[in-house]
């Protein structure tokens, strides 16, 4: 079977435009995170150059670059690549729905939004793809 991805330059632009992005919008929920505070004013670095909505559409570039990255062809495209492709898809779901499982059964009082789990499933997408490539 035949899957439509796009072309491998693609990778690189999706690369690009996730670094990019979710430096600017990662970096107030890291420095909350890091200094122990949920609305400090202290450090709103890009609060000041740009607004909560700017914020918010640059996580969703950078959600969607990671996408573009996930959806471009390898160098070298074959069957044995897509068999990859959905072993890691399916590990990935499993495994996310595992954690999501667990997390609301530990605790009813998680308050994650739904960008947490898009980007907690991406991550193990591509960390489980990339380790299967390397190992088989």
């Amino acid at each position: 079977m035949k899957i439509k991805m796009l072309p491998n330059w693609c990778k690189k632009l999706g690369f690009v435009l996730f670094i990019s992005f979710f430096a600017i919008s990662g970096y107030q929920d890291f420095m909350h995170g890091f200094t122990g505070t949920i609305k400090s004013t202290k450090y709103n670095y890009f609060e000041n150059i740009f607004s909560i909505s700017v914020l918010h559409l640059f996580e969703i570039i950078s959600l969607l670059g990671m996408l573009i990255y996930m959806f471009s062809k390898e160098k070298i495209e074959d069957d044995y690549i897509n068999k990859l492709r959905l072993e890691s898809f399916q590990l990935t779901s499993f495994v996310g729905l595992g954690i999501t499982i667990i997390s609301y059964t530990i605790s009813e009082e998680i308050e994650l939004t739904l960008d947490y789990f898009i980007i907690l499933f991406l991550w193990i997408y591509l960390a489980t793809f990339a380790l299967k490539k390397r190992i088989y």
